[in-house]
């Protein structure tokens, strides 16, 4: 009875050891929007904003051993009804991407609203403070916006686990390391 209790408690012990480096590996890393600022200019909105990316010690060994890593800035435009549930008007999804490459040891950005769609960077650090950091965004509208009435831009940003290469899905579909996403915020849509 006496060694049971011992084992039981190993096994107590070991278990929450392991839950604590399992959580700690997913806190190590994460994505957050900071501030959107979004304005109508015609038929599109101009967005501008700041995005905090922290990547897991997982995801930096991947990015390290030269696989890019692809994250989508989601949007969604609805307008803002008082007595019923605020209405979709338009869902948008900009890829964004950073890779390393080791023969000349630079860390390239790719994005929309880049001047040259790329820039290079000498630590992964600048890259990720660049590839937070984005102006005039152009997001294309469906249709015209009216005047008088109030208008929510929703936005995430999230790790496309999709566009990994295909041997390496499994373990980032099932890894908490992996699962990179900002929570939903909504900004105002400045006229």
């Amino acid at each position: 009875m006496l060694a049971c209790k011992k084992t039981n408690k190993l096994f107590l012990a070991c278990l929450s050891l392991l839950i604590t480096l399992w959580s700690s590996a997913a806190i190590s890393g994460g994505f957050s929007i900071d501030q959107i600022k979004a304005r109508l200019d015609g038929q599109s909105i101009q967005v501008d904003g700041n995005l905090t990316l922290k990547l897991t010690d997982d995801v930096k060994k991947a990015l390290s051993k030269s696989i890019p890593l692809q994250l989508n800035l989601e949007f969604v435009l609805r307008r803002v009804r008082n007595y019923i549930w605020d209405k979709e008007l338009a869902v948008w999804t900009v890829p964004i991407a950073i890779s390393y490459k080791p023969v000349s040891g630079e860390y390239v950005v790719s994005r929309p609203d880049l001047l040259n769609q790329e820039e290079a960077f000498d630590n992964e650090h600048a890259a990720l403070e660049r590839l937070g950091v984005f102006n005039d965004l152009s997001l294309p509208l469906p249709q015209t916006l009216r005047d008088d009435k109030k208008y929510i831009l929703e936005a995430r940003v999230k790790l496309d686990l999709g566009q990994l290469p295909a041997m390496m899905r499994p373990l980032a579909y099932f890894s908490s390391s992996w699962h990179l996403n900002s929570k939903w915020t909504e900004w105002p849509l400045i006229y």
